[in-house]
């Protein structure tokens, strides 16, 4: 049994992860900003489980800091922690303003940073981050330049901490889906007509689920994955990278 950390586990491929560790008997905290849907899992999965819930912004440092201490206090130690908030909107390059750069940035690279800072003192020896990047880092696509940069300074950010974190036993890798059923794949794709197009260029037939990446996490928090460090693993269904 492990003690799980999901921050920005709320919703979409964050929820399915957080929930699929809490459905084994795990310890999982799940923090995200929208705190009806945290008192909704709480209510709908807490009764009979080891589920923990905390509001945290993690756009902000001091958000974070706190719930550092937080999951300290009521959990202790944590084995895995995965980074899964994330905000996007389809907006092309000549459109965006300060405050849309300043705000994704904030979310997907800057809370990701404030996150380990926070949280490697309390991680256990022979722990495991996870990071949910996306292939648009690799592509270029995936709603704007904007998001694309945000999740490109993961990859660069994973493999700066390889030695820091190493060395205290911990791996820490990301995972870089492309086009999974979520509500964030709904918001730039909103017709069946645009699902069905994406689906008609991934080589396997069919659009990725939550489970296909949490699946991966599971993968690489186990002792079978522990010579894996510092990675960018695509989830694609083979679309990126297909024949002409």
């Amino acid at each position: 049994m492990k003690n799980v950390l999901v921050i920005g586990g709320a919703a979409g491929i964050g929820k399915d992860i957080a929930l699929s560790f809490v459905m084994e008997g795990n310890t999982v905290a799940i923090a995200d900003i929208n705190k009806q849907a945290l008192t909704k899992m709480k209510n709908e999965y807490g009764k009979e489980n080891k589920l923990f819930v905390f509001e945290a912004d993690a756009s902000e440092w001091k958000s974070i800091e706190d719930l550092a201490k937080q999951v300290k206090e009521q959990i202790g130690t944590i084995d895995l922690l995965v980074y899964s908030a994330g905000i996007t909107k389809r907006i092309k390059f000549e459109e965006i303003d300060w405050e849309t750069w300043k705000k994704t940035m904030a979310v997907n690279l800057h809370g990701l940073f404030y996150s380990i800072k926070s949280f490697y003192p309390i991680l256990e020896f022979g722990g495991s981050v996870v990071i949910i990047g996306s292939g648009s880092a690799i592509t270029g696509s995936g709603g704007g330049i904007h998001y694309a940069s945000s999740k490109g300074g993961a990859f660069g950010f994973i493999r700066s901490l390889v030695t820091d974190l190493g060395k205290l036993g911990i791996t820490i890798n990301v995972l870089a889906p492309r086009v999974i059923e979520s509500e964030m794949l709904d918001s730039l794709y909103p017709s069946h007509e645009a699902k069905q197009q994406l689906t008609n260029e991934i080589p396997i037939g069919r659009l990725g689920k939550p489970s296909d990446i949490t699946s991966a996490v599971k993968y690489l928090c186990s002792d079978q994955a522990k010579y894996i460090h510092g990675q960018v693993i695509l989830l694609d269904g083979g679309r990126t990278y297909k024949s002409s």
